[in-house]
């Protein structure tokens, strides 16, 4: 014959093994939702930082590609050929870089290489809820030429920002002299 045991109740035992397991599930989800708290902003920040990427970005491309390209388009000469058979009159290329300008004056894309700064609008205020961020702009020439183009003619853009939990969005563009 099989008895069964009919009590009213838990052992000491039974309670306390209980006790530990249930504290043991409930620190872990604990743990874990700490974790989850810890880090729901970082898509927020991940958000407001390609968004100021992008406004920057939008800002450069908008600008002439070298100080000395026309006013209404057109290209400068680089040596590689492409402008001079297109509009011989054409002036020379300028270096990358800033020709001593506040950023508020920039005029072409190469104005903005080296650019390090806190979120800023195009005429140069601070854009309030972007504390803690940086962006920095690089312009450059790439190492080889750019699908067919020569190198000479294409700059390559790259705008990184930094959000306050140091994590970096970048942007890359490439803009060719036309």
């Amino acid at each position: 014959r099989i008895k069964f045991r009919t009590a009213h109740g838990f052992t000491l035992a039974e309670l306390l093994i209980f006790i530990i397991i249930t504290g043991i599930a409930v620190a872990a989800i604990a743990g874990l939702f700490a974790k989850n708290v810890g880090s729901s902003a970082d898509p927020y920040l991940r958000q407001k930082a390609l968004a100021v990427a992008k406004s920057y970005m939008d800002e450069i491309i908008r600008q002439r590609w070298n100080h000395n390209t026309p006013f209404g388009g057109g290209c400068v000469k680089t040596g590689s050929g492409q402008c001079e058979a297109l509009e011989p009159s054409n002036p020379s290329v300028a270096p990358i870089g800033n020709e001593g300008q506040a950023r508020v004056d920039y005029d072409d894309i190469d104005d903005y290489d080296g650019l390090d700064e806190a979120p800023k609008d195009s005429l140069g205020a601070l854009v309030d809820g972007y504390s803690g961020f940086n962006v920095q702009v690089q312009v450059t020439e790439p190492a080889g030429n750019w699908n067919g183009v020569p190198a000479a003619d294409v700059r390559k853009i790259v705008v990184t920002v930094a959000t306050p939990n140091n994590e970096n969005i970048s942007l890359t563009s490439y803009r060719l002299n036309f």
